[in-house]
């Protein structure tokens, strides 16, 4: 099953068991996140991607330039724990880790939550749902990109709508102690390619937090990187 499959069966199982209340404060955010002009505003390929230097769960400092010196990149934007669709494509992407790394391909989620997140999951109320797609810290680097800083510089960010402010507020979702910060910033689930020389090769850009680049969308655009 792709993983934009297993989502649309998730956002199925959300709207018939979840209140309707809580369903009208899903689609209200969703729809003003749409709205916003992410694509326009993100970069794409042929672009020169920004440098960053974050830290990883485990307090270590990660840069592009490190990465970019073993080949390329793949960099995904990620929400955090609380997210169950982030939390799919994470796994999907994990369990094909040994195909990214076949090819010569480094693979990094960047995201604005922090080592705080799971702590944050723990005293959640999530739908069990939800918490049934989280795993175990995956094979690959997950950044904290403090205030959504580096999202903002590949002009995928944006700040979280009120009504799923509400929604995870009822939730018991503390996202100001899972970011670290409380501007509510986050980035579009936009997926990059990288090349060693710093130029975007590729970019997947939903401007839709329930719809993510398949893995093998990713391995086939990898391929065609390395026939050049």
């Amino acid at each position: 099953m792709s993983l934009n499959v297993q989502i649309q069966s998730l956002i199925q199982t959300f709207r018939s068991t979840l209140p309707p209340a809580l369903n009208a404060l899903i689609e209200l955010g969703a729809g003003e996140i749409s709205a916003l002009p992410i694509v326009e505003n993100a970069l794409k390929a042929g672009d020169r991607a920004p440098d960053f230097a974050l830290q990883n769960y485990t307090g270590a400092t990660r840069s592009l330039a490190d990465y970019l010196k073993a080949g390329p990149l793949v960099l995904t934007f990620y929400r955090g724990l609380w997210c169950p669709y982030c939390n799919l494509q994470l796994a999907a992407y994990n369990a094909r880790h040994a195909d990214f790394l076949a090819l010569g391909a480094n693979l990094v989620a960047i995201s604005s939550e922090g080592p705080d997140g799971l702590e944050v999951l723990n005293a959640s109320d999530l739908p069990k749902e939800s918490r049934e797609t989280v795993i175990s810290a995956p094979a690959f680097d997950v950044l904290h990109d403090v205030s959504a800083i580096v999202a903002k510089q590949f002009g995928v960010a944006f700040t979280l709508p009120e009504p799923h402010r509400k929604l995870l507020e009822r939730f018991k979702v503390n996202i100001e102690k899972a970011n670290g910060d409380d501007t509510y910033a986050f980035a579009d689930p936009a997926t990059y390619i990288i090349k060693p020389d710093g130029i975007i090769a590729w970019a997947y850009i939903p401007n839709n937090y329930r719809k993510r680049a398949e893995v093998e969308d990713i391995l086939a655009q990898l391929r065609l990187l390395l026939k050049k």
